[in-house]
């Protein structure tokens, strides 16, 4: 009886070791590497609440060329875009506090007021009307 419970203990010890040592091994995969970029929703001066208005995807008629306002280029379109930011409309209608995160996000402090997107935003958002 004694060397029944004996086994079952040791058993249960070699299991949850193995288990913690896979646990070890797969979590240490998982670790952010220095270029790893942190949602802002995480940091400190991130907040979900100042995250702008965003889309699953392009409404029908198709997205904007977001690479028409000053200071969008090709890469920064595909992160906006990742992001669910298609349309002028959607620039055209952020507060501050949406910019300063947008700005956090795709780390380019300053970049959005300095070049003020959200004017050009309004401007070819008119004119795509016309």
């Amino acid at each position: 009886m004694l060397d029944t419970i004996i086994n079952i203990l040791l058993t249960l010890l070699i299991c949850s070791s193995i288990t913690f040592y896979l646990g070890y091994l797969f979590g240490v995969s998982r670790i952010l590497t220095p270029k790893s970029r942190i949602n802002p929703i995480f940091q400190e001066h991130g907040n979900i609440y100042n995250k702008p208005l965003i889309l699953g995807s392009p409404r029908l008629k198709g997205k904007d060329d977001l690479k028409e306002i000053v200071g969008i280029t090709s890469a920064l379109e595909k992160q906006l875009n990742e992001l669910g930011i298609f349309h002028f409309d959607q620039i055209s209608k952020w507060t501050s506090k949406n910019h300063e995160w947008v700005e956090a996000f795709l780390d380019i402090p300053g970049q959005i007021s300095k070049e003020k997107w959200i004017s050009q935003a309004l401007r070819l958002k008119e004119v795509k009307k016309k």
